[in-house]
């Protein structure tokens, strides 16, 4: 299927909210930290700015995103973890927990026969052409099996690929100077997900399995 939105709608949906959840808090970091605030005070306000984003749009789509609300979750989770044990590291290092989740969750759908990106191109699809262009994307899973194939090799690329970043988040998190840990993983974060989602977009155009 071809895709009716515009190349530039496209690429600014994708990019916004990577500018929100990842250079804003950057930035607030590091301003606070160069204004006397610790660690700790800088990471939590930076954190604030994903969460909020994230709950605007669960209000804004009026339904349950289970990936939406896991997101506010692991976060809370992990940030009064991380202040119970007083380890600013952790604290740094929590992201890479919550990547790590992500990613597992995602070769789990896969292990159930149900892989999240079929759930994520329908409601795409139907975002795009309605509710009748959701239902014949995702009826395509039942009655090919190159579709089939390429949702489930796609989901696994992103699974393994967030775990992957999970490994070298943590390790950043406890090898590098604290300072230096939100600026390198931001750096690796960007990388990884331009790398993911140019497979991603390269691998569906050629196979036909754009929602």
């Amino acid at each position: 299927m071809t895709v009716d939105a515009k190349p530039g709608a496209r690429w600014g949906a994708v990019l916004a909210p990577v500018l929100v959840d990842l250079v804003v808090p950057l930035l607030i970091f590091y301003g606070l930290r160069q204004s006397g605030v610790g660690v700790v005070g800088a990471t939590l306000a930076g954190s604030v700015i994903p969460v909020v984003r994230t709950a605007y749009s669960l209000v804004r789509g009026r339904r349950v995103d289970w990936m939406a609300v896991f997101m506010i979750i692991a976060l809370a989770v992990g940030t009064i973890a991380s202040l119970a044990m007083h380890s600013p590291r952790m604290l740094l290092a929590k992201d890479g927990v919550i990547t790590a989740l992500c990613g597992l969750w995602m070769l789990g759908t896969v292990a159930l026969g149900k892989p999240l990106l079929l759930s994520i191109g329908r409601g795409i699809a139907e975002a795009k052409r309605g509710k009748g262009g959701g239902s014949a994307w995702a009826g395509r899973w039942d009655g090919e099996p190159g579709f089939r194939h390429g949702i489930r090799l796609i989901t696994i690329v992103w699974g393994v690929g967030l775990v992957f970043d999970a490994v070298v988040r943590v390790g950043i998190a406890y090898a590098l100077p604290l300072d230096a840990v939100p600026g390198v993983t931001t750096i690796q974060w960007i990388v990884l997900f331009a790398l993911l989602y140019g497979f991603m977009m390269i691998y569906s155009r050629k196979h036909d399995l754009l929602a």
